[in-house]
């Protein structure tokens, strides 16, 4: 093999590789723009909670929660677990708790 082969085949390797790591990038991208969503959504439930608007603010949070279970990852599950508990909270009266757990909820990740 030849030294200019060996240098073709580098440039095919590194071309080859580049080419993959475009998708993930652009899968990384919309998983942040998704993340993002999903934390100005919950700003907005809390919004609604402070407003004493409860019915509205669980049926975001419901909405919120099916868009987190659709990402499928570690930092969306955390996020899931903080809004079930908010979901219990304001089911129980107990508003500003709820309140509490969405801001870390949203803090998460």
């Amino acid at each position: 093999m030849s030294k200019t082969t060996s240098a073709w085949t580098l440039v095919a390797a590194f071309a080859a590789a580049s080419a993959q790591a475009a998708p993930v990038t652009e899968e990384l991208d919309r998983r942040a723009d998704r993340r993002a969503q999903v934390n100005e959504q919950l700003r907005a439930v809390e919004v609604e909670l402070y407003c004493d608007h409860s019915q509205q603010a669980m049926s975001m949070m419901r909405e919120a929660r099916r868009q987190l279970l659709a990402q499928r990852d570690e930092a969306a599950a955390g996020k899931v677990r903080g809004l079930e508990q908010a979901i219990w909270l304001v089911r129980h009266g107990d508003t500003a708790e709820a309140i509490a757990t969405l801001e870390s909820a949203r803090a998460q990740g």
